[in-house]
């Protein structure tokens, strides 16, 4: 088994690699469509998840009608191939060139945020690209850390990685990663964590459209613990392959004496955050992820 594990590895890291060569060697919009093309693909050849996106959706968006469901359902998976073929393409770029393709919005916050010297955690989600935000913001020249899940193929998890360090950003492991996490903002750096994500164990229910999330509450138990200042941070796909980073004001969050009830609170903010984010633009949020999976017990939620 274990055998059989490593050659299915191994063939897919080499599909990889020659995906990634077709888009790399193309001129970028020809590898925009692409990108749209290979969504489109996925959408007919992956009905499960073409199903759950469409749930998700309609139950959101109950005003909708079922072929408005189904055109904003294929756009999100439009947008996730795009999302994956400007990450790959993004290795063709220096700084500067990455950066002529980003409108950056609300650099005077994240200024500001890490002259108080406590470090910043940026609230994010899987929204518009949240790949190319990490880039971005290390183009940019800030000291950036990111939060994320090794993938389960370790070729593919080096590849990636290599792709998010071009510009100096690193990754921290999310098992058994709040050492490392709290170090960092000691030192006055960024740490990236989306948020956005149904988890198993460790979390806590709050809402997120109107229904009960397995939800993390890392981002405001951080805060509370080292002071960092927690900076609501996204990206919205304009036309042409450009895009729009956003970096919203400083979050206040809401003093409660009471430390489940301050978690809870606060994690609900985020929630919230992330949810206007998400009804502004549907199109750009990974619908195609089952957020609601994990269900609090004895609840109708």
């Amino acid at each position: 088994m274990a055998q059989k594990t490593e050659a299915i590895n191994i063939v897919e890291y080499a599909l990889t690699l020659i995906f990634s060569r077709l888009v790399r060697i193309a001129p970028y919009r020809l590898a925009l469509w692409q990108g749209s093309f290979l969504g489109w693909l996925v959408y007919f050849l992956w009905p499960g998840r073409r199903r759950l996106a469409q749930k998700n959706l309609a139950a959101v968006f109950k005003d909708k009608r079922p072929a408005e469901i189904t055109a904003l359902s294929k756009e999100v998976f439009r947008n996730i191939g795009r999302t994956l073929v400007e990450f790959i393409y993004s290795q063709n770029w220096d700084k500067e060139q990455l950066l002529r393709h980003v409108e950056v919005e609300g650099r005077e916050h994240l200024d500001a945020a890490l002259a108080q010297g406590q470090g910043v955690i940026f609230l994010g989600a899987h929204f518009g690209n949240w790949e190319i935000i990490g880039l971005a913001v290390s183009a940019l020249g800030y000291n950036l850390k990111v939060v994320a899940r090794a993938l389960d193929n370790p070729r593919l998890d080096r590849l990636v990685t290599r792709i998010r360090g071009k510009f100096g950003m690193a990754v921290i492991a999310n098992a058994n990663g709040i050492k490392n996490i709290i170090k960092c903002l000691r030192k006055n750096e960024a740490v990236g964590i989306l948020s956005d994500q149904n988890l198993y164990e460790n979390a806590i229910f709050v809402e997120y459209f109107g229904k009960l999330a397995a939800t993390t509450p890392l981002v405001p138990l951080l805060a509370q613990k080292t002071g960092a200042s927690i900076m609501p941070i996204h990206m919205i796909r304009l036309a042409q392959g450009k895009h729009r980073l956003i970096i919203e004001k400083k979050l206040v969050m809401r003093e409660v004496a009471d430390r489940q009830e301050f978690v809870r609170i606060n994690t609900t903010v985020c929630n919230q955050i992330i949810e206007k984010w998400v009804r502004q633009n549907p199109e750009q949020w990974f619908w195609v992820h089952n957020r609601w999976k994990t269900r609090p017990e004895k609840s109708g939620n």
